[in-house]
């Protein structure tokens, strides 16, 4: 019997053997200890820096015993820092890409990489592309199984794993962990059936790459690489001098030519490989200093983590001192990272990491408590920290992470489009209709009245020229339209299939009550502008308008009983747009409460319906152009 265990054993990863050992081994035994028994122990060595790197993340107390964050990572069935990563996630709200990452790290990179050089760099390209211009390895794997997903759902997944050199066993495997892994969460009660913490409670933040970031940090630390900009070398607490791996995205940057313009200059990683030369490093992603600050390190830093730098006590007592420099502070993560920046900032960065610790610590020992405002109000703080960060440093917000499966965007870019009406005469056929793009341009000073809203919406043709009269709407609304003549509706749902069923079908229902003001504004010869979101996701999943009256007939796709008829709807933009990005936009006609905060048909007031047309069409436009 231990001839077949002993194997067994020493097959699984060394840091995940160590939390089996102290869930079996008396308190008080050593894990070098208890393992040294066995017939074919492990190295010493090796035991103690698995050993010390399960006190880094917090599994491990000092006296190695377990903690609570180490009692549920041993019941989770990745690898501990895979674990830590995504239980952070679970808690910054962003679970469903981390839960992509973490399960593609565990197993295996799914990309293949061909031997003929011409096909490798084809393997490379393709790999870069999936990253949407984001300076991450983490995003291509992200990316690459949301496109699969998107292929595999259409039946062609097979041909879509050749074209884009993916191993079609590696993505079937990662889906299997993916469900396991999310089973595992719901089985320790970290993810409820309903209410808080259920799967959409939990993927809040999904859309924000910052925050999934902040998650990848919090459980790759302490796997970091910092970037000497000025003298073009890139070292960490391991290796003094580290390259990129060929694999990764990043190593077609040239660090002499090209260090000055990388955006920032930190780096974590998966892996480090020594080679006879220099260690390299694979799956890296660039992130913010301020995200290394606040999720980097123990769990509980000393006060004395915050101090004046050494060199400005030195020179305290000399009076010539520049007052200046007098302002700075450091914060000291470990005996390498140390952050030094101004007294004020420091302090609030120290801050803002401590209060999200406690948080974290609360949410492990009591996963299944309630939330409080306070607890709120951190995670809204950190997600407006971070994404500031990310403006601030050029990295890009793609949009589309935290939703599957999706199409894979193009290299082009999205171009946001609204196509013609089924009616329209020039039609030859559904598939090949004309299309106008939906602007949002600003009105003269002269057009505008003190009532009015300072933009309007335009409707212009592919190549910029005004529609032509066969190409208007039916309701005969002109190119330029005043903001008296629009009107926008808050459509609610209850499941994002149904907006899927919307945008293949070009239809909706909405509840009796709703019908009738929709019906009354759209005879008026009104552009009835719908704006969806589905209850509980924390987005805006794109607007419509309105291109027929409502019907007598229901439609049967919805499944859903107290619908009224259906009517037409012309989608013009499908991208989501996040809660936190309309934090400033508010209703006067729902008592001056937040845009996100409205009832199914809550009609918005003009002005409050453009500003939130104007940052969805801003944002998409700032995507296409850098891309």
């Amino acid at each position: 019997m231990q001839e077949f265990q002993v194997p067994q054993l020493l097959r699984m990863p060394l840091q995940e053997l160590c939390l089996q050992t102290k869930l079996l081994s008396p308190t008080s035994c050593p894990v070098a200890e208890f393992l040294s028994k066995a017939p074919q122990p492990p190295p010493t060595h090796a035991i103690r820096n698995a050993v010390q790197m399960l006190k880094t993340i917090d599994a491990l107390d000092q006296h190695e015993d377990l903690t609570d964050l180490g009692y549920h990572l041993a019941d989770l069935p990745v690898e501990p820092h895979l674990g830590k990563m995504v239980l952070c996630a679970v808690v910054l709200k962003c679970l469903d890409p981390i839960l992509t990452i973490a399960c593609t790290l565990a197993y295996r990179d799914p990309f293949v990489l061909p031997t003929q050089g011409s096909q490798k760099r084809a393997a490379l390209l393709c790999r870069k592309r999936f990253t949407s211009g984001t300076f991450s390895d983490h995003m291509a794997l992200l990316r690459a199984f949301q496109a699969w997903q998107k292929a595999r759902s259409e039946g062609w997944e097979r041909s879509f794993c050749e074209k884009n050199f993916l191993s079609q066993a590696t993505m079937d495997m990662i889906l299997g962990m993916r469900t396991q892994l999310l089973g595992q969460l719901r089985a320790i009660g970290f993810v409820r059936a309903r209410g808080g913490s259920d799967i959409r409670d939990v993927n809040l933040n999904s859309e924000n790459w910052a925050v999934v970031k902040a998650a990848l940090v919090a459980g790759m630390y302490p796997n970091l690489v910092h970037i000497n900009k000025e003298q073009s070398f890139m070292s960490s607490s391991k290796e003094k001098k580290v390259n990129f791996h060929p694999t990764s995205i990043l190593s077609q940057t040239q660090l002499k030519e090209e260090a000055q313009t990388l955006p920032t200059d930190w780096l974590i990683y998966d892996e480090m490989r020594r080679g006879q030369r220099m260690a390299s490093v694979r799956c890296c992603s660039m992130v913010t200093p301020v995200t290394v600050a606040v999720f980097g390190g123990c769990a509980k830093l000393p006060s004395s983590a915050l101090h004046e730098p050494a060199s400005l006590k030195d020179s305290s007592v000399n009076e010539t001192s520049d007052s200046d420099s007098e302002e700075l502070a450091e914060i000291k993560l470990d005996d390498w990272l140390v952050f030094q920046l101004d007294t004020e900032t420091a302090g609030l960065v120290f801050e803002l990491r401590q209060k999200w610790q406690n948080l974290f610590i609360k949410r492990i020992k009591c996963p299944s408590k309630p939330w409080s405002p306070q607890d709120d109000a951190v995670i809204c703080t950190l997600v407006s920290v971070l994404s500031a960060e990310e403006q601030r440093a050029g990295l890009q917000q793609p949009t589309g992470i935290g939703q599957r499966p999706r199409p894979m965007i193009s290299e082009k870019g999205y171009q946001p489009t609204l196509k013609s009406s089924k009616n329209n005469s020039q039609s030859s056929n559904t598939d090949d209709r004309d299309e106008v793009s939906l602007g949002i341009t600003p009105l003269s000073d002269d057009t505008l009245s003190s009532s009015s809203s300072s933009y309007c919406v335009s409707l212009n043709s592919p190549s910029g020229s005004p529609c032509t009269s066969s190409e208007k709407h039916s309701t005969q609304t002109s190119p330029q339209l005043t903001m008296s003549s629009i009107r926008y509706f808050i459509m609610k749902s209850s499941s994002i299939r149904n907006i899927e069923i919307s945008q293949q079908k070009g239809i909706w229902s909405t509840t009796p009550c709703n019908e009738s003001r929709l019906s009354k504004a759209y005879l008026e010869n009104k552009l009835i502008i719908l704006i969806f979101s589905v209850q509980g996701s924390g987005h805006f999943q794109g607007y419509a308008r309105m291109t027929s009256v409502i019907s007598r007939d229901s439609c049967q796709d919805w499944g859903l009983m107290g619908l009224g008829g259906a009517f037409s709807v012309e989608w013009i933009h499908k991208e989501s747009l996040s809660f936190q990005s309309t934090q400033h936009i508010l209703n006067p006609w729902n008592g001056n409460k937040k845009v996100q905060v409205s009832r199914d048909g809550q009609e918005l007031e003009p002005q409050t319906g453009s500003q939130l047309l104007l940052i969805t069409t801003v944002l998409t436009v700032i995507i296409a152009i850098s891309r």
